[in-house]
């Protein structure tokens, strides 16, 4: 693992209980925070945003 990957782990590693923090305490941000918030929570795919993942994106809706 380069030290570029090892960087990214442990900054995801660090921020990820941060972010699921503040999202717990998003009513007391400003709207603007609270979007920048939402931007970076979806980004890191902390959030349920309705997408299927795994077995369910592989079946067919038909």
């Amino acid at each position: 693992m380069t030290s570029i990957h090892k960087t990214e782990k442990t900054y995801r590693t660090w921020s990820t209980p941060i972010l699921l923090e503040l999202k717990e305490r998003e009513h007391q941000l400003d709207a603007d925070a609270r979007q920048a918030l939402h931007n970076i929570l979806t980004e890191r795919r902390l959030i349920n945003t309705g997408n299927p993942s795994g077995v369910d994106r592989r079946r067919s809706s038909s």
